[in-house]
């Protein structure tokens, strides 16, 4: 473990803290590093290969790789709890079921508030499945492209 990263266990009684961010608000290292990363898994290159392809130093690179994790990784098993504004329309949520239970997802509950001008706000818990695909970010962009679902938010995520 790095220096810098035992001084911020230190700052936090010794806990980790973690964050859900979007990709595009972190700065261009670590954003190379997270390139780096996926270089190796998809294209099977040696990480020495990625460090040259994006650029980035050595030292960034070690610095950074082990506190740098896709959210989605490991997923099977996991729960994700996912928040979602709907058109009050009849069928949408049937038609977002269909999509997890096409991608062999198990939900765990759904919690579904009455309209408000005619926007539904629902919460559903799902659990990955040895069945489910790798890529949850899938099933939750093929529900994002349903018809009447104006917003999608990942609450977060339990092993």
């Amino acid at each position: 473990m790095t220096k810098k990263a035992k001084e911020n266990e230190k700052i936090h009684d010794g806990k980790r803290q973690y964050y859900i961010v979007d990709k595009t608000i972190l700065s261009a290292s670590i954003q190379k590093v997270i390139a780096v990363n996926e270089m190796v898994k998809n294209e099977h290159i040696s990480k020495h290969e990625g460090i040259r392809r994006t650029g980035l130093s050595r030292s960034t690179y070690y610095k950074y790789k082990d506190f740098i994790k896709p959210f989605f990784e490991g997923s099977q098993e996991k729960i994700f709890n996912i928040h979602m504004s709907l058109k009050d329309r009849q069928g949408l949520l049937a038609q977002i079921l269909e999509v997890i239970a096409d991608d062999k997802m198990n939900i765990l509950t759904i919690v579904q508030n009455a309209a408000v001008d005619g926007i539904v706000q629902l919460t559903i818990s799902l659990q990955g499945t040895a069945e489910t695909p790798k890529n949850i970010e899938t099933t939750l962009a093929k529900i994002q492209l349903i018809d009447g679902v104006r917003d999608l938010r990942i609450l977060g995520s339990n092993s």
